[in-house]
């Protein structure tokens, strides 16, 4: 039996001969070999195509802020897989992981499980074995079918509904919203961002959800240097920006009441501390503003304008861009071609990659950009085209996020 974490990667990348296989079947036998469901803690689970993560990590912060023991699954990480298993706000730890992986493995029976079940059942063996309040379940992928969905969750929440991993989930928006609704329960309490499809509400309604809605009930404004929500049950004026998205901050802190009272200052404590790499993240660096995002489709590229235009008004932008072959590049590029001065392609790794030059190719003409080897290239040729006036930002698919991301806080 492995005994590293890097050894049960190795080992759970191996045991299943397809990377991905949606279905409860499987996960479901195992964990109720396990008595995982249903869990001891109180649960809420976040589906929906992009914000995920970062609804995720600020009602993370808003508990812990109340003094509750949170744990939370994201998926997928950036760096390393520690990230996908969080322990109030700390990734966990490798010996901790691995004892979930042996309890997993001793329970499964040759059951194969895909790279995401086995994770998704460490995941809440950890969370049962730290005895958490609160557990807090980002769905992977789409959610009627989805690994974590066998667990019946106190709250839901949909964040938006887009076009993406359409290889699954097909191309019609009311289609996604129907297998994002899947996560929802008869009688929850669910709370829907304001990009989410009539199919989503629809759902919520035949289920006799109590359902909240962001740009219904929750109302958020913006400017340029702080942000507001009215709620039903009371008022955040004059919020600082944070390291969120505030649409995202506002879902979660509807969220965390739903689970407990929510106080101004859990929502400040809240805005000081929760950070998701990769997720509007800013940097210092060379006299430079950087921002790393992981928008890697269209409707993802289309939020992370909004957020530019109320946070930068007037800014110049320089990009630094890489995408896999599976995503829709041309679509991301249409969407912020009318902010970004110049493009700076970079390839992307493995069988999915796109090289920087055929990603240059979907530039149209007249816009100006450039092809560079690596990512180190790049970040040169960003600071040579900008004055500290301007912004650069790293965006694209994890894995380029991730890189740029690595080698600024290398360098800083």
């Amino acid at each position: 039996m492995p005994e590293t974490l890097n050894e049960w990667l190795n080992f759970i990348e191996a045991i299943h001969p397809k990377d991905m296989e949606l279905g409860l079947e499987r996960v479901r036998k195992v964990a109720d070999a396990m008595g995982l469901v249903p869990t001891p803690s109180r649960t809420v689970i976040v589906a929906g195509t992009n914000g995920k993560g970062s609804t995720a990590v600020f009602t993370e912060s808003l508990l812990r802020a109340g003094g509750l023991k949170v744990g939370t699954t994201l998926s997928p990480h950036v760096h390393v897989f520690n990230e996908r298993v969080r322990l109030d706000g700390e990734s966990c730890a490798d010996e901790v992981l691995c004892e979930s992986f042996s309890n997993v493995e001793n329970a499964r029976h040759g059951v194969p499980l895909t790279y995401f079940e086995f994770a998704s059942l460490v995941a809440l063996d950890v969370f049962r074995t730290s005895v958490v309040d609160v557990a807090i379940l980002e769905v992977g992928l789409g959610g009627r079918l989805d690994a974590l969905n066998i667990v019946d969750a106190d709250v839901a929440a949909i964040t938006s509904i887009g076009l993406d991993h359409q290889d699954y989930l097909g191309d019609d928006l009311e289609v996604i919203g129907s297998e994002k609704a899947g996560v929802l329960r008869p009688g929850q309490q669910v709370v829907l961002g304001e990009r989410v499809t009539a199919s989503v509400v629809e759902r919520a309604g035949v289920l006799g959800c109590e359902t909240t809605r962001l740009g219904v009930e929750l109302e958020l404004e913006m400017t340029a240097s702080d942000w507001s929500l009215t709620t039903p049950w009371g008022k955040f004026p004059t919020l600082p920006w944070g390291k969120l998205a505030p649409h995202n901050c506002a879902l979660a802190i509807e969220i965390a009441h739903c689970l407990a009272e929510v106080t101004p200052q859990m929502v400040q404590t809240a805005l000081e501390g929760a950070m998701l790499p990769g997720r509007f993240e800013g940097f210092q660096y060379d006299g430079r503003q950087w921002l790393i995002d992981v928008a890697h489709n269209p409707a993802g590229a289309a939020f992370l304008a909004e957020l530019l235009k109320i946070r930068y008004p007037g800014k110049r932008l320089v990009a630094i861009f890489g995408m896999f072959r599976d995503k829709n590049s041309s679509g991301v590029v249409q969407v912020l071609a009318p902010l970004v001065s110049h493009w700076i392609c970079i390839s992307t790794p493995g069988a999915r990659g796109v090289s920087a030059e055929d990603l240059q190719a979907n530039i149209p003409a007249g816009l100006p950009s450039s092809s560079v080897d690596n990512v180190a290239a790049a970040l040169r040729l960003a600071s040579s085209l900008t004055s500290p006036e301007d912004v650069i930002l790293g965006f694209g698919s994890f894995a380029v996020a991730s890189a740029v991301r690595e080698l600024l806080c290398d360098l800083r």
